[in-house]
């Protein structure tokens, strides 16, 4: 347990180190609105809209199967196809936040220029009216923030969710496999 705290708070420290020099760089810059503190659920709607039922859905089962893992590893009669068919589980609801977080990107951007778009066949002077900003406050308005939220999202969530599974299930998934191959000795496959 003591092992698994310090990857975690090392993790932390080297991230935080990578986004002070990306923000002192030039590279990164943060706006942080007071939206979060104040409405944090409300923001996080703003910008994840009704993908956050299938992100939420997709949070319950990773931490689901993480703790069915971590009980079965503890089960002296567990087998192993019972953990590698669990594994399987977690391993596909991490590649899901990234499937879902495309798949909104996808609904996103198609919904940002179809409000772009209405209209502009009504004729001409319809174009002509439509200035830069005009035509980027609707992309904006239409979608484009949740498709970059939703592909942000997603793809963070993903590489978080395999980094925290070794840091959560690593060290004891470990110790049962070879417990499995003292016992059992090595399996080979024809």
């Amino acid at each position: 347990m003591r092992s698994t705290v310090m990857i975690l708070l090392l993790s932390f420290l080297w991230s935080g180190l990578f986004l002070c020099l990306g923000i002192f760089g030039g590279w990164i810059t943060l706006s942080v609105s007071s939206e979060w503190l104040i409405h944090p659920v409300a923001a996080l709607y703003r910008h994840l809209r009704l993908s956050m039922v299938p992100f939420g859905c997709l949070f319950v089962l990773y931490f689901f199967l993480v703790h069915k893992i971590r009980i079965s590893l503890k089960n002296p009669e567990t087998e192993l196809s019972e953990l590698t068919y669990y594994d399987r589980l977690l391993n596909t609801t991490i590649s899901m936040f990234f499937g879902v977080g495309v798949i909104w990107t996808a609904v996103g951007m198609e919904t940002a220029l179809m409000q772009a778009l209405d209209g502009i066949n009504q004729g001409q002077e319809a174009i002509a009216e439509l200035s830069a900003f005009g035509l980027l406050e609707r992309l904006v308005n239409g979608g484009l923030l949740l498709a970059l939220s939703t592909t942000i999202f997603g793809g963070v969530c993903g590489y978080m969710f395999r980094l925290l599974k070794v840091v959560f299930l690593g060290k004891n998934w470990d110790r049962f496999i070879l417990q499995e191959a003292r016992t059992h000795g090595p399996i080979s496959t024809a």
